[in-house]
């Protein structure tokens, strides 16, 4: 899964003994330009700094959030581990530590159309731990669609069975938008459906839907950004209305 060797600095490894993380399961590194809009970028600042000084070095200083041009954005690294990850933001310093059980994880994938035509795909992943512990996770990072999945994997393996055995004991478990309890799927501000009345749980498009039986047309709908740990809501959401639909 590594998309860079998998070494840790001093730092990092200290943070990963204290905070109980486990094996170091992948190290991601910031996503380079492709070669034609670093030379763009190139020119474009060169031409800048020839016509008017202070508007070429404003857009230098622009230029630096990218790897390309600053030596602390391409050391930043992403490190996945065991019971955890460990990230450097993509804007300003330190490093954010969080554990899979205990994060609500939310993620927001976007393509970008342009002209009618499907563009670049834009990969933000929001790690919320206990406190103020808050990492936002982006394609920054090279190999999102590895990275992401696995994260969200690592969360319902880490929380899923625990949020099962709660919920069928008689909790009701809340993931943003939508909350799970014995009964059925209440979401926010649009009522109850119970796992008798509900068909499938689909995502598709960006969107989370409940599908109502019996042809009654009842939607229950929820942005996929909006649902906490994604993983963790479909598969207990299956399990809980299977077993209705076999009792």
């Amino acid at each position: 899964m590594a998309a860079a060797p998998n070494t840790l600095s001093p730092e990092a490894a200290e943070l990963a003994a204290t905070h109980q993380l486990g094996a170091l399961q992948g190290t991601f590194t910031p996503k380079r330009l492709n070669k034609a809009i670093f030379v763009l970028y190139i020119f474009m600042m060169i031409h800048l700094l020839a016509m008017l000084v202070i508007p070429g070095l404003l857009y230098f200083w622009w230029l630096r959030r990218y790897p390309d041009f600053s030596r602390k954005q391409a050391a930043k690294r992403l490190h996945l581990f065991e019971n955890g990850l460990i990230v450097h933001p993509e804007s300003g310093d330190g490093r954010v530590v969080i554990r899979w059980d205990s994060v609500r994880l939310y993620q927001d994938i976007t393509q970008k159309i342009i002209n009618g035509i499907p563009s670049t795909t834009e990969y933000v992943y929001s790690a919320v731990g206990p406190g103020r512990d808050h990492a936002r996770i982006t394609h920054f990072y090279e190999g999102p669609e590895t990275w992401g999945p696995h994260m969200q994997q690592a969360v319902l393996q880490a929380q899923g069975p625990a949020v099962l055995e709660s919920i069928l004991a008689g909790e009701t478990v809340n993931f943003g938008e939508f909350s799970l309890s014995r009964t059925g799927l209440t979401a926010r501000g649009k009522g109850h459906l119970p796992w008798s009345g509900i068909q499938e749980i689909q995502v598709s498009a960006g969107w989370v839907n409940a599908m109502g039986t019996g042809g009654s047309g009842r939607r229950c709908s929820a942005a996929v950004s909006d649902i906490a740990n994604l993983h963790v809501f479909l598969a207990v959401a299956q399990h809980l209305s299977a077993d209705s639909s076999s009792a």
